[in-house]
Formats: structure tokens, C-alpha cells, sequence
């Protein structure tokens, strides 16, 4: 459920880097490359894993309608709803939902200059999906592909509110904004322990999450702000896209050459749970060197580019 923590996140940031961008086809297309090109690789890369890796040595990739699957995986439309089931990485659905927020957040942003309206038009697209998912979903966030991106578009607008909303507004003082975090994070666990007798609960989630970005935002430097800007927290930021992404094809990769009888155990699975950690750590650090970071750098030339040829030219 903390995946809808992530997609209020992504809308809160994206408002405040792009949401007083200019509403121009040049603006949109500079958003989108440098977008795309920071989810893209590293699902591409993890995608093939999961298809050399999993699929090919399990006869999952022999199932009927396999071709169609990958078809929208690799065009990361595959959480879009167009089929129930689609996701050969299973945490990539979210990213394929988030991919359909930025197509539609840049043309919201085409459609007029003004900020004030382009959040306004963006809340109207989460209200929608709130509605949807209150009528087709009886208020619940899980289930099949056909209304996940109904929830990440409802989430990623809350974000954007949230920066609407805390833009203008004055820090807390330290001990204000830790009690308050303090009181969501209470709030979110709590939540955790019922939502699975009582499903329509989930909807709290980003409610909670809004909440909790609101107070850190707004955060002059509590106890909390200070252990999130410590190594270990910042490596793990920096590196929780490769952990998101390469966690579930390494593990089902681990699982299959691992002998069964390591895990009837409780030593041995605690002894293979710490390899798998090790070993995800150690790739994670790689993704990030080798994939995220250059493509991600090429994708801010990329979108650069025209502006920096334009006054070459002029001149």
C-alpha cells in the first residue's frame, strides 16, 4: 500500500518542478524525454531479466497470449487496464501507471499557462478516479489492472494539491512537524493492521500519505528531517528505484536455483533471506551505476538540446 505514498510523492514533485512550466510543445517534450528516460531503461532492463531469468527457465513465457503481454510491457502501457493481467515485473505496473500520469499531467499543461487551472484540471482527473474507484471498486485499491491507473492518477493529483496548498505556506516549528509526522507514521501502520478486513479503509492511504508529505515539506529540521538526510537514507533514496524494480525477478531468480530444503527451515530461510539482501544491494548499486545514471544524464541532454543548438543557430 505504500506504493500510493510513492504516487502522491511523484505528483507533489513533479507540480513543483513543472506545473509553472511554459505551455509549450517544447516544454511538454522536454518533461517527457527527461521522464521517460528516467523510467524506461532501467524497466527495459529489468523486464528482459525477468523474461531470461524467470519466465523462459519456468515455461511461463510458453503460456497462450505471452507476445501480447510483453507487446505492453515494453510499451509500458501493460497497467493501463487494457487487459486484467499483464505485468511480467511485478512492481512495474506501477510504473506503467505513473508513465500515463506525466502523458497526462504534460497535456494539461498544454492546454493552458496558467497554474492555478492546471492543478484545478488535474484534481478534476483524481476526483474522476476517486469516483471510479468508489463505484467499480467499492472504494478498495486492489485487484486486477483495470483500475490502477485510476489510482495512481487519484493519488498523483492529491500530490499536486499538496503543493498547491503548502507552496505559500510557513515552516513548522521543529517539534510541531515531528509530533505531526510522528502521528501519520502512528496512523499508517495502525491502518495496515485493519485494511485487510475492512478494504474500503485502503482510501486513507493517501490521505495519509498527503498528510505525512505536507509535514516534512513544510519541515525547518526535526530529528526526522535529520536522520532522512543521513548517508544511509540518502543512499537508499538514490537507489530505490533499482531496489523497487530489480527486488522481484532477482529473488524469483535466486528461488529457482536455490534447493527447496533451504527453506523449510526457519535458519535457512533466514540464511537465504540474507544472501538475497546481500546479493540485491550489490546489483542495485550496478543498475544505478550502469543504467539509471547515464541514461537518465542522456536523457537531460537529450531534452536540452534543442535549446542549446537555437541561439548557435541565431547567431
Amino acid at each position: 500500500m505504500f506504493v500510493d505514498l510513492f504516487f502522491v510523492l511523484s505528483g507533489y514533485v513533479i507540480a513543483s518542478v513543472h506545473a509553472e512550466s511554459e505551455a509549450t510543445g517544447q516544454s511538454a517534450r522536454r518533461f517527457l524525454i527527461r521522464r521517460f528516460f528516467r523510467l524506461y531503461p532501467l524497466h527495459l532492463v529489468t523486464l528482459v531479466a525477468a523474461l531470461i531469468l524467470v519466465d523462459m527457465p519456468s515455461a511461463t513465457a510458453a503460456l497462450p497470449g505471452y507476445g501480447t503481454m510483453v507487446a505492453l510491457n515494453l510499451s509500458m502501457t501493460h497497467a493501463w487496464g487494457l487487459v486484467p493481467g499483464s505485468v511480467l515485473n511485478g512492481p512495474s505496473w506501477s510504473i506503467s501507471t505513473e508513465w500515463g500520469a506525466y502523458l497526462i499531467f504534460a497535456w494539461i499543461c498544454l492546454m493552458t499557462p496558467v497554474t492555478r487551472r492546471r492543478l484545478q484540471y488535474l484534481g478534476g482527473v483524481g476526483l474522476v478516479s476517486l469516483v471510479s474507484l468508489i463505484v467499480w471498486r467499492d472504494g478498495g485499491l486492489d485487484g486486477d489492472l483495470l483500475f490502477r491507473l485510476p489510482r495512481c492518477l487519484m493519488s498523483f493529483a492529491l500530490g499536486a494539491a499538496v503543493w498547491g496548498c503548502c507552496r505559500n505556506r510557513p515552516p513548522l516549528g521543529p517539534n510541531r512537524a515531528a509530533s505531526f509526522q510522528l502521528l501519520v507514521a502512528v496512523a499508517m501502520v495502525l491502518l495496515l493492521t485493519f485494511v485487510d478486513r475492512l478494504q474500503n479503509l485502503a482510501l486513507v492511504m493517501p490521505l495519509l500519505s498527503a498528510a505525512m508529505i505536507a509535514a516534512m515539506v513544510r519541515d525547518p529540521g526535526s530529528i526526522a528531517r535529520s536522520f532522512m538526510e543521513a548517508p544511509v537514507p540518502q543512499w537508499l533514496g538514490r537507489h530505490s528505484y533499482s531496489l523497487y524494480l530489480v527486488h522481484m525477478p532477482l529473488f524469483h531468480f535466486l528461488l529457482l536455483g536455490t534447493p527447496a530444503g533451504w527453506r523449510t527451515t526457519s535458519w535457512g530461510a533466514n540464511l537465504w533471506l540474507a544472501m538475497a539482501l546481500c546479493a540485491l544491494f550489490g546489483v542495485v548499486t550496478a543498475t544505478y551505476a550502469l543504467v539509471e545514471r547515464p541514461w537518465r544524464a542522456y536523457g537531460r541532454r537529450l531534452a536540452d538540446a534543442p535549446a542549446r543548438l537555437r541561439p548557435r543557430a541565431a547567431n
